[in-house]
């Protein structure tokens, strides 16, 4: 039997999908916990799909959480689903060696969009420290899939390094992390732009409700040098109570305007119109300030993300349901 180079599809890259686009629309998945069926996440793969979301991404839990499986559902949605994916990689756990050696599972697999993480410590673990030969910066890991890219694999002990072996260039697309609502001006532009400079090609922000403070990111940025296209993550938000969970949560700003819309408690679904409403009026301004889509964060609301994708897509992408 002839077997092709791969047996796998090659997935599109995020940054051919944003130039190709005026504006797009995307949203960010959980896996299932530890020993629970895959079957719930894909169903909602499908029902975001279905929405309207043109690629999703998959996060990765951190050392000592209880979410694995970030490759192989990244690697369901590109191959069967036939849209781009992209996997949240974390390496605060990892030596340098066993960062290759995933990430060289995610090249065999046709992966391609690799979103580039230092990755949180467990909840109530205060310090942290890398493994030996690990990479206490996200702008490390950068540095080391840009390698992976030019053919620069790690030299390891017991092999000859004068070894005229060909190595085959990986080809990811590497995202990252910004922070617009850093606490310390200084820093915020700073860390990204070492990103950058490492090797990111376009970047996703924390979760973020105020168009203005990613105006003022964009800015600061520009100031540094840095161009790369930033999708802004958000949510809808449906009470104040949920909205100050959020603002306690990611230590991030809602306007007054938008908790000015919202009842204190989403008792009978009535948040969801008043919500959606704010989040159309977000998009709108994050549009006019160049942001190049919408990264929504499904987290566990899956029926209110696909309703506010349906209703993003009927104002802001005519004919969606044709493409």
């Amino acid at each position: 039997m002839q077997l092709s180079a791969s047996p796998f599809k090659v997935d599109q890259k995020i940054t051919d999908v944003l130039g190709a686009k005026e504006f797009t629309l995307s949203a960010e998945i959980l896996p299932p916990r530890n020993g629970a069926s895959q079957a719930a996440v894909l169903e909602q793969v499908k029902r975001l799909l279905e929405s309207g979301a043109e690629f999703l991404s998959v996060t990765k839990g951190a050392g000592g959480s209880l979410r694995g499986g970030s490759l192989p559902i990244a690697q369901v949605i590109k191959e069967s689903f036939r849209v781009p994916s992209i996997a949240h990689f974390t390496c605060r756990d990892l030596t340098q060696e066993e960062v290759e050696n995933s990430l060289i599972d995610h090249h065999f697999f046709g992966i391609r969009n690799i979103l580039a993480l230092r990755g949180d410590p467990p909840d109530g673990v205060s310090e942290w420290i890398p493994k030996s030969n690990g990479h206490r910066f996200a702008y490390q890991l950068i540095e080391q899939i840009k390698k992976l890219n030019e053919g620069v694999y790690l030299q390891r002990a017991g092999f000859d390094s004068s070894s005229s072996e060909k190595r085959e260039r990986t080809d990811f697309c590497i995202g990252a992390a910004t922070y617009p609502e850093h606490p310390d001006e200084s820093e915020r532009a700073e860390f990204f732009r070492l990103k950058v400079q490492a090797g990111a090609e376009y970047g996703i922000s924390d979760m973020l409700f105020d168009p203005e403070i990613y105006a003022r990111h964009l800015e600061e940025l520009a100031k540094v040098g840095v161009s790369v296209p930033i999708l802004p993550g958000t949510r809808i938000l449906k009470s104040k109570s949920q909205a100050l969970r959020m603002m306690n949560k990611f230590k991030v700003t809602v306007p007054k305007d938008l908790l000015e819309r919202l009842p204190e408690e989403d008792l009978n679904g009535d948040g969801f119109k008043n919500g959606l409403e704010g989040l159309l009026s977000i998009t709108e301004r994050l549009k006019q300030y160049g942001a190049p889509g919408i990264h929504l964060f499904v987290i566990v609301d899956i029926q209110g993300a696909e309703s506010a994708l349906r209703e993003l897509n009927r104002v802001f992408m005519p004919g969606w349901r044709n493409r």
